[in-house]
């Protein structure tokens, strides 16, 4: 399993919360072939993301990491009508009491730089992964028992 950045900008309609206040008991549809427009993005959904990976759910023009879902279906070719991924039922994500923030808690994280580039998805590296793991520990302990459960998978994650 992976783990992803999943980037939305809230000036554009569309928020985090959404989703995480959603009642729906079934797999969320996340993205459309319109709204994910970056080729790169569109190859790792095709390419790369598979069902059970994490995704750090990030407001880039709030700069700040929310929470964190699960995949629930593989990435798929935007050919088709529809979503490109599915993320878990909001039940099973998390929303944290206290995001990240881009500044300080982000800073040495590329995924959320410019530098990686503008894409929707965004791949993290194991070392970015595990610094993200200790700031969520840190700032929000009295969620320790959710934040277990999406890095309790066999490989880390």
């Amino acid at each position: 399993m992976r783990a992803w950045v999943f980037k939305v900008n809230t000036k554009r309609g569309w928020e985090f919360d959404r989703y995480f206040r959603s009642r729906a008991r079934r797999p969320y549809p996340m993205g459309s072939a319109g709204w994910i427009r970056s080729a790169l993005s569109l190859r790792y959904l095709r390419e790369q993301v598979q069902r059970g990976d994490l995704f750090f759910c990030y407001e880039a023009d709030r700069k700040r990491v929310v929470g964190l879902a699960r995949a629930a279906s593989d990435g798929r070719d935007p050919e088709g009508k529809g979503a490109l991924v599915h993320f878990c039922p909001p039940r099973e994500a998390l929303r944290f009491d206290h995001p990240l923030q881009r500044h300080p808690d982000l800073d040495h994280v590329l995924a959320f730089t410019p530098q990686r580039g503008r894409g929707t998805i965004q791949p993290l590296d194991r070392d970015e992964l595990a610094h993200l793991r200790r700031l969520i520990w840190r700032r929000n302990p009295q969620q320790g028992s959710a934040v277990r459960r999406f890095f309790a998978s066999p490989d880390g994650l």
